[in-house]
């Protein structure tokens, strides 16, 4: 007799403290300074949190929202290991300067990338970024949910906000979008961090489809290494990404 699955641990909740520093079992550093020089003071009622990619690693998106000269910061950042880097405090007024008009009413959370926002993000970043939403949902008291608005609350993209927001294609690029399509997956995991329970062990099927998908991104990576630029060379990335996605979020929930 085959002995049940035992399902992953769930991770455990951050909690804000008195000075605004998120705490918990994650592994999260601060800025120095605390803040950093890229913010202001004046938020206001929070609708929720908006993720950005990098384009690029956590080092270098510290160096940036260091750097006077770019007037750009964010909340958090989290890189590809799941390490949480906070640039600001939470609860204190201090605003990071990521969506232009949305500002002063939503947190930011940046993920690296490698450099390429099309790239899934892992299953670290998952996992760190549910443990993020989740402590900043009971904190300001938004709903955990996925919203595509700006007049919406809980967990949002940056370019939902158009022009008044930059008119950026953060935190990926169209039509396929896949980090937005991940926030459900963080969604989904924040519920299992706030109520502490863990989903039932994933069934056969699902640990076939990983495999299956594992097997066909390798696929798609070697054929567009053998392919000059052109339209094969695009279609076979874009099977490479979409399965490099389907990775990334069947992984997750195993």
């Amino acid at each position: 007799m085959t002995a049940p699955e035992s399902a992953a641990p769930v991770p455990g909740r951050l909690k804000v403290g008195s000075d605004g520093r998120v705490s918990g079992p994650a592994t999260i550093a601060y800025n120095d300074p605390f803040p950093c020089v890229n913010g202001s003071w004046g938020s206001r009622a929070i609708q929720g949190v908006v993720m950005h990619t990098m384009v690029g690693n956590l080092p270098g998106t510290i160096s940036v929202f260091n750097d006077p000269s770019y007037q750009a910061s964010a909340h958090f950042g989290i890189a590809q290991d799941g390490s949480i880097h906070q640039f600001g405090p939470i609860g204190k007024g201090w605003i990071a300067w990521a969506e232009v008009a949305g500002n002063a009413t939503w947190y930011s959370i940046e993920h690296a990338d490698d450099g390429n926002p099309d790239n899934p993000l892992t299953a670290a970043q998952i996992t760190a970024s549910a443990q993020v939403v989740e402590c900043l949902a009971a904190f300001a008291g938004f709903p955990l949910q996925v919203t595509d608005s700006v007049d919406g609350r809980g967990y949002g993209v940056h370019y939902m906000g158009g022009e008044a927001w930059g008119g950026h294609t953060c935190p990926d690029l169209p039509p396929r979008h896949v980090r937005s399509q991940q926030r459900q997956a963080i969604i989904d995991l924040a519920e299992q961090i706030r109520h502490g329970t863990a989903p039932p062990p994933p069934p056969a099927w699902q640990a076939q489809a990983l495999a299956d998908a594992q097997q066909l991104a390798a696929q798609a990576a070697a054929l567009a290494a053998l392919l000059t630029p052109g339209a094969a060379l695009d279609q076979a990335q874009a099977v490479e990404s979409d399965a490099a996605a389907l990775v990334t979020l069947l992984g997750a929930h195993q």
